[in-house]
């Protein structure tokens, strides 16, 4: 119970069939009367086809791409404003409902009541979802039509997504959240406050600890000044950002060892 994958136009199939198979539709049946000259000739094939036979084969299309094709995008729901568009980099959340061309199910995250929730340009998404997903908003609704080698490929998965099929999904992106260049943890939205390392310095002995460091910064995001990159846990992202600014390794961050990027990749300053 297996269907069979091909090519047409590749010498793959007798000419036969792929004459038949021209201006199939997904779903149609075929009964197909092919002569020996468009099958396998006088010789035949030994032990399995006689010589000069003439050839009837019932094809059921039950899928069908082109390796040109791209994504097929069709918005049917659209919120009246629209904050920010989906871009690479962003953590989005999602409900997706996905389905072969046919209509079999594949998988509904909407019945569960669980989101999906990723990165974008990370690898986490197959590559058809990242070009349906760019430009979204937040509560819009999209139709995505993903051709196999924008999907699972030849392949599939094993038991659960068949080889070489087209994908359709239904999705409505949830969240999205603006996401920061590689290597970057923390933003201010505009500029750093002025006296930064007094800030930080909460008993002013001229040595800035993780616990200083750690609470000033949850005050720049709790107060909406800053912003953590999203996708990771905030105390792995401080404590990475504290070891990146003690730079001797002592344990304490020096009025020398503590520096911000400025008007590099972002228009903000940086930690």
């Amino acid at each position: 119970n297996h269907t069979y994958d091909t090519y047409l136009g590749k010498g793959f199939i007798i000419a036969g069939m792929e004459e038949g198979l021209i201006g199939t539709c997904i779903g149609e049946r075929r009964l197909l009367t092919i002569p020996p000259h468009l099958g396998y000739g006088e010789a035949g094939i030994a032990g399995k086809i006689p010589g000069s036979a003439v050839l009837l084969v019932n094809v059921h299309m039950v899928d069908l791409h082109n390796p040109a094709d791209s994504v097929d995008v069709e918005t049917y729901s659209s919120p009246h404003e629209c904050a920010h568009r989906v871009q690479l980099g962003d953590l989005i959340s999602m409900h997706y409902n996905t389905t072969l061309l046919d209509g079999t199910p594949l998988y509904c995250n909407r019945k569960t009541g669980w989101t999906y929730e990723a990165k974008m340009g990370s690898g986490q998404l197959i590559p058809g979802l990242e070009v349906g997903l760019k430009g979204m908003c937040v509560s819009e609704k999209r139709f995505l039509t993903i051709p196999p080698h924008l999907a699972f490929g030849e392949k599939g998965i094993e038991g659960e997504v068949p080889g070489s099929a087209v994908l359709l999904f239904d999705i409505e992106l949830l969240r999205a959240e603006e996401g920061f260049p590689d290597g970057y943890m923390f933003v201010w939205k505009e500029r750093a406050p002025p006296l930064l390392f007094q800030q930080f310095d909460a008993d002013q002995d001229g040595l800035i600890a993780l616990q200083e460091f750690s609470t000033f910064i949850k005050s720049q995001v709790a107060t909406g000044v800053g912003r953590l990159a999203p996708g990771q846990e905030a105390e792995t992202l401080i404590s990475e950002m504290f070891k990146n600014q003690d730079r001797d390794g002592d344990g304490f961050i020096s009025p020398t060892e503590l520096k911000l990027k400025r008007d590099e990749e972002l228009a903000h300053d940086e930690l």
